[in-house]
């Protein structure tokens, strides 16, 4: 799977999930391949979760009483921006999993997928920018100490 093989270093541990959606998908299973990316969405929501937990001010007894959707608005400083404005997918993923039919859920694959690849996509574009911003500064304390 070519066009998804970027994600596979950077998403050890969705890669497998989105593969199984996809390869679930190409052989007519809608509901099963919903199955695969709402563990993609949920992963995501744990990861931002466990960061917020660092944060001296992050209420755990409050979170933890939240639906999914206001957990995503309590995690919206550290989830990607398109997940926080796109919050209805996880709606959309569930429906899929709980009421929608195999035929629905196989013609809604193609969005909700591009949904999560774009969510997959926000979190690549920030990892390189903070790697960046890392090798820039540490570069310009270098150059600093010698011009000093």
């Amino acid at each position: 799977m070519p066009n998804i093989a970027k994600y596979r270093k950077a998403f050890q541990q969705h890669y497998p999930d989105l593969a199984r959606a996809i390869g679930l998908y190409t052989h007519g299973i809608g509901v099963g391949s919903f199955v695969y990316l709402r563990r993609i969405f949920e992963g995501l929501l744990e990861e931002a979760h466990l960061e917020a937990k660092q944060d001296a001010s992050w209420n755990e007894v409050d979170y933890q009483r939240k639906r999914t959707d206001e957990k995503i608005g309590a995690l919206k400083s550290w989830l990607p921006e398109f997940l926080v404005k796109n919050s209805h997918l996880y709606s959309i993923l569930s429906a899929g999993i709980h009421t929608l039919s195999e035929e629905d859920c196989l013609n809604a694959f193609p969005v909700v997928r591009v949904g999560i690849e774009m969510i997959l996509d926000q979190k690549l574009e920030a990892e390189e920018k903070r790697r960046k911003i890392q090798v820039v500064e540490r570069a310009l304390q270098k150059l600093g100490s010698k011009v000093k």
